[in-house]
């Protein structure tokens, strides 16, 4: 799929896939307007902790690989 695509583009390695027990407001969107839903971003650690951190490497690919997968689904093409 497209952000698969995209993934691949900026980090170079397979988007993975992780199921977790946690909940996210992305609920609300398939509960309440039937609209599916997906968490992506950056890696973390120490989620909602004293110490919760990011990695801004991991970060500066995410926001590249958002970047093409918004470019793509507008239409946009290289100048």
């Amino acid at each position: 799929n497209l952000l698969d695509s995209c993934h691949q583009a900026a980090f170079g390695e397979a988007l993975g896939r992780r199921a977790i027990t946690a909940t996210t407001d992305a609920r609300f969107f398939g509960l309440y307007a039937g609209i599916p839903a997906l968490v992506y971003g950056p890696l973390a650690e120490d989620y909602h902790g004293f110490d919760e951190r990011v990695s801004l490497e991991s970060l500066r690919k995410v926001t590249q690989a958002i970047a093409l997968f918004v470019a793509d689904w507008c239409g946009l093409t290289p100048a």
